[in-house]
C-alpha cells in the first residue's frame, strides 16, 4: 500500500467534500467495478479455459466475505433446483 503525504490527502478530502453525494456514490461504484474487472482478469490469466459459472463463483469468493459468498452459492444452487423442477 502506498504512503500518502498529508497535503495530498487533505486536497483529496476537500475534493470529495465538494462533490455531491450522487457523484461520490457513482465514483465508488466505478471503483468497485474496476476492482471486479481486475479480479476477473487475474482469474482468467490463471485459468484461461474457465467456464462462466466457475468464473463468477471465483469472483464472488474473492470479493465477498467467505460466509456471504457461501450463502450466495447456496441460494443460487437452490434456484437451479427450483428451475429444473418446474
Amino acid at each position: 500500500m502506498s504512503i500518502r503525504d498529508s497535503q495530498t490527502e487533505w486536497i483529496r478530502v476537500q475534493a470529495y467534500r465538494r462533490m455531491g453525494g450522487e457523484r461520490r456514490i457513482a465514483l465508488a461504484a466505478e471503483m468497485f467495478e474496476d476492482g471486479v474487472a481486475i479480479v476477473r482478469d487475474s482469474i482468467l490469466d490463471r485459468y484461461p479455459d474457465i467456464g462462466d459459472d466457475e468464473l463468477r463463483k471465483r469472483i464472488r469468493r474473492r470479493i465477498l466475505p467467505r460466509e456471504l459468498a457461501l450463502q450466495v452459492e447456496h441460494y443460487l444452487r437452490s434456484r437451479k433446483v427450483q428451475k429444473r423442477e418446474q
